[in-house]
């Protein structure tokens, strides 16, 4: 048996990645997902990898800017396993390596438009369900944001404010007994992997910075975290951020 048998959650940006291996790991815990992405081939793979580790598994397409999205996850969440016990915002897209000065206002949109709006509309539209019996919203962020990386003005400024919104919640719902944490995650996904063959001397400066020198693992390091946050053992713990990246953001 596992942790979350029985429960349901919602992952956004659940087609690839970090989203992809956080889905995976709530599954084999005993989580049934409503994954959300806009990419229909991606979801539908997830889907069915779900499926195939005894979860059940419904697929939305579409795009976390769309402000309708939220309601039909959530809608569709309750349709089909009548509850929602955990929320994981892991949807975001960018425009990455762009100077502050070359930061257009679309690359800006862009960012905030899938990461700020999509994570608030989404944890708005969770909360009803979430405070019938209590739950948890783990929210992705970046050291981008806290370290303030050079060419992800947009990003940053994004999962910042996703990080303000995490504290406010936890405030706001705690009583509720719904808990609200956040990550700031480092693993091998698409994305990172296209950046770094780009900026290979990037990748080495990581490395040689992180005390465990590795890449994080999307499902073993990165979602057996959100397994935690999201189930029992973490009860007590509500609107910090963890630094899931192997030491790289340890300060001297």
């Amino acid at each position: 048996m596992g942790t979350l048998d029985g429960q349901a959650g919602i992952v956004t940006g659940a087609g690839r990645g970090i989203g992809r291996g956080v889905a995976h790991a709530l599954a084999r815990e005993g989580m049934n997902i409503v994954l959300v992405d806009q990419d229909p081939g991606s979801a539908e793979d997830t889907r069915g990898e779900l499926e195939a580790l005894g979860a059940r598994a419904v697929a939305i397409v579409g795009d976390v800017s769309d402000p309708a999205l939220a309601d039909e996850a959530v809608a569709q969440a309750l349709a089909t396993f009548d509850r929602i016990d955990a929320l994981v915002n892991g949807a975001q897209a960018m425009r990455s390596g762009v100077s502050f000065q070359e930061h257009s206002d679309a690359d800006f949109d862009l960012a905030i438009s899938t990461g700020l709006w999509g994570a608030f509309r989404f944890m708005r539209s969770c909360h009803p369900a979430l405070a019938i019996r209590g739950g948890s919203i783990v929210n992705v962020v970046s050291s981008a944001g806290t370290h303030g990386l050079p060419g992800f003005a947009g990003y940053a400024a994004a999962k910042e404010g996703i990080r303000g919104l995490t504290k406010v919640a936890a405030n706001e719902w705690g009583p509720q007994e719904i808990r609200v944490n956040a990550i700031s995650p480092q693993a091998t996904s698409p994305s990172s992997e296209a950046y770094f063959d780009a900026h290979p001397e990037r990748r080495a400066a990581k490395l040689a910075q992180r005390p465990i020198k590795r890449d994080g693992d999307a499902e073993h390091d990165i979602g057996r975290t959100v397994v935690f946050l999201v189930g029992p053992d973490s009860r007590f713990i509500t609107g910090v951020t963890l630094m899931v990246n192997g030491g790289l953001t340890i300060m001297p």
